[in-house]
């Protein structure tokens, strides 16, 4: 079974207790993948707390939860969150007292049932400042980071994506006679089964394998595997072999994780979470920056940076400024 499903399992289920509303949707969400769902179910049975299990697998069979979207602006005070999170509980334990687990029908023959059907294509956005996961009909799990947008169409013979604009992490679920293609405008990326993120800028698209292989293609084909990240500028691709890649990209934790990452690319992460224009001097701009800073909160990361290095911020036509002083 795999690893990295089995990682997310346990982490669910050790903060079962700790889940905010946001979050236990997305654990709803994520459970309606079976092979979520068999990971969940195993790593359930090493807690011993098979009950659990149960009521959560009979909640996403029996609710039509598709979208989770995380908005780092709203706050939700404790005590509401445990009275929401016992409230849910209380629902599902009712229902799995009238429905058992073995009446319900399996998601993977619904899937079975559409294989060779042409789906809808799907419209999937991000506004700024807001994280969205999207769980397709084929399994694939889409994790969308803030003002990002994508068109998903699912057919017969492939799985095919358009990034316009932005950053997702991909769970794509396997399936080996329907690749899945991804066009990112400077690169198409083919898969079959695996986990990786894409980045689509204005000047290059940065691709960065976590789990299986990616063949990326431009002026050359090349094939990646974890930690290897591959940067698509003008057909041209730049591999990088030296990653201390983490079970997840920081962004979907709320931060950015900096290891000598150009200044450009640490402000193009926040300007996603910022309603206010981030410009910064074109002399700094390929200043290499490592640290840990909050995407939730761009203006207070953008003043830790620029009090680190000695810069100045500058607010003119609500617009904020990165310079020299």
């Amino acid at each position: 079974m795999n690893e990295q499903r089995l990682e997310q399992a346990a982490d669910f289920i050790d903060r079962i207790n700790d889940l905010n509303e946001h979050e236990y949707k997305e654990l709803v969400e994520w459970l309606s993948c079976p092979l979520n769902k068999k990971a969940f179910e195993k790593m359930a049975n090493v807690f011993g707390d098979p009950t659990i299990k149960q009521c959560l697998h009979t909640y996403a069979q029996t609710h039509n939860v598709t979208t989770h979207t995380f908005t780092p602006k709203q706050k939700t005070k404790q005590t509401t969150r445990f009275l929401a999170l016992a409230a849910s509980f209380a629902a599902i334990a009712l229902i799995v007292y009238w429905q058992t687990i073995p009446s319900q029908v399996p998601v993977s023959a619904s899937l079975a049932k559409n294989i060779n059907k042409t789906q809808p294509k799907q419209i999937l956005k991000a506004s700024v400042g807001e994280r969205k996961s999207q769980l397709l009909n084929d399994g694939s799990y889409l994790h969308l980071n803030a003002d990002s947008e994508l068109s998903a169409s699912l057919l017969p013979n492939a799985r095919e994506i358009e990034l316009k604009k932005g950053q997702v992490f991909f769970d794509v679920a396997k399936d080996k006679t329907r690749p899945f293609i991804i066009n990112s405008g400077q690169a198409k990326i083919k898969v079959l089964g695996t986990s990786f993120d894409v980045e689509r800028n204005k000047n290059n698209v940065l691709i960065t394998v976590y789990e299986g292989s990616v063949e990326v293609s431009a002026a050359d084909t090349v094939v990646l595997k974890p930690p290897q990240q591959a940067r698509v500028k003008n057909g041209i691709i730049t591999l990088r072999n030296d990653l201390l890649l983490s079970q997840l990209p920081s962004w979907r934790t709320g931060f950015i994780e900096a290891d000598n990452e150009p200044l450009s690319h640490i402000l193009t992460q926040l300007q996603r979470y910022s309603s206010v224009p981030i410009t910064v001097n074109k002399a700094l701009s390929d200043t290499l920056i490592s640290g840990r800073f909050n995407l939730e909160t761009p203006k207070s990361s953008l003043m830790l940076i620029a009090s680190t290095y000695q810069w100045e911020i500058k607010n003119t036509n609500n617009t904020l400024y990165l310079t020299t002083p």
